[in-house]
């Protein structure tokens, strides 16, 4: 497989820092750490990246005001190598491991914040992958990656050329594919989400597009009660993935429960 082409980034924050030294130092070029910035974590940051053979080197502070345009960095940078995302071929290769797989897919979310959101809860609710349109979602930065809050750095997160082709594919799999949009009359709570399941929501503006939902078994939508017309796709994102958690442990409680009345 031919290499990719690697270009920088940087994460900044103690909580980022240390979440990257721990789970890609390889990814490290140098830490930056502000002139007069001292305490216990900060400290640690520094021994970790020792232990990791990583640079660290002390700048002044008005270096990384300027660096992270004046964003609150708690007096610590990491230039970076950015994350490349997963090929198509990749999740071919990994699929057949997942027992009941849970994908979320993205159409066309274009607000970084929003995409790394969607990845913190995806992360949280164990998701198996994410699927990102390569033209039609924000690129991986560094703002996606302070929003996961690290999350980014775990997650198996794909780009897709072709979304709703790549929809066809994981249904020839088995998996059961539900759209969200704010207008369907079947409630996200009625469809039954213990089976191998992609979710997928559409973008900020326009939700999901078409075509992508002419590839969906299912379009559900999440109840409002107030007058608010629809949520904001990451909240929404959450609200489903979680129901396919409840569903799951559920199922799970309802099998064990049923084997120990056939042993009894």
């Amino acid at each position: 497989m031919m290499s990719r082409p690697q270009s920088s980034d940087r994460v900044y924050g103690i909580h980022g820092a240390t979440s990257v030294l721990k789970e890609s130092p390889q990814r490290v070029r140098r830490v930056l750490i502000a002139d007069g910035f001292h305490g216990k974590r900060l400290q640690a940051i520094r021994t970790l990246a020792k232990e990791q053979r990583v640079a660290v080197k002390s700048v002044p502070r008005s270096t990384l005001n300027r660096i992270t345009d004046g964003a609150p960095h708690q007096g610590v940078v990491l230039d970076v190598d950015s994350i490349v995302a997963k090929t198509e071929s990749e999740l071919q290769e990994v699929f057949a491991t997942w027992q009941t797989p849970l994908i979320l897919g993205l159409d066309g979310v274009v607000d970084p914040r929003n995409v790394g959101a969607c990845l913190r809860t995806a992360e949280g609710a164990g998701v198996d992958a994410v699927l990102l349109g390569r033209s039609r979602s924000a690129p991986l930065t560094d703002t996606v990656y302070r929003t996961s809050m690290g999350a980014l750095e775990s997650m198996f997160v794909v780009h897709v050329a072709n979304l709703a082709r790549r929809l066809d594919w994981l249904k020839n799999q088995g998996c059961w594919i539900i759209g969200s949009d704010h207008s369907a009359s079947t409630s996200y709570s009625d469809v039954d989400l213990t089976v191998p399941t992609v979710i997928v929501t559409g973008g900020e503006e326009k939700g999901l597009r078409a075509l992508t939902a002419s590839k969906c078994d299912q379009i559900v939508g999440i109840p409002m009660l107030g007058q608010i017309e629809s949520l904001n796709v990451a909240v929404a994102t959450g609200v489903l993935l979680y129901e396919a958690i409840r569903q799951r442990a559920q199922a799970h409680q309802n099998k064990e429960q049923d084997t120990k009345r056939r042993n009894t």
